[in-house]
C-alpha cells in the first residue's frame, strides 16, 4: 500500500508542475512606440514575437506599413531598432 500511495504522490507532484508551467492568463499587450507612431500617422501595424533557437532571448518584429497601391512602404523594426524600408507590391 506504501508504494502505491507513494507513486500516487509523485504523480500528483509532476502534475501540479505540469500545471504551472501553463500560463493561465492571456498575455497583456502593451503597446510600443512604434505601434504608437504608426498608428498616428495612418499606417497598418503588424508584431510578432520570435526565438531565433530554442535559448535565445524572443526579439519582437514589428512592421508599420504606409501608403497605398505601388507608393505603401513598409518598415520593419526589431526589438524598436528599425531594419530596411521596402515597398509592398
Amino acid at each position: 500500500m506504501k508504494h502505491r500511495a507513494s507513486g500516487a504522490m509523485a504523480v500528483a507532484a509532476f502534475a501540479i508542475a505540469l500545471a504551472a508551467m501553463i500560463p493561465t492568463a492571456p498575455l497583456v499587450h502593451a503597446q510600443t512606440d512604434v505601434e504608437s507612431n504608426c498608428e498616428s500617422s495612418g499606417g497598418q501595424y503588424s508584431s510578432e514575437v520570435v526565438r531565433p533557437h530554442w535559448d535565445a532571448n524572443p526579439t519582437l518584429i514589428e512592421t508599420c506599413c504606409t501608403g497605398t497601391g505601388a507608393s505603401q512602404q513598409c518598415v520593419t523594426y526589431h526589438d524598436g531598432v528599425p531594419g530596411g524600408t521596402y515597398k509592398e507590391g
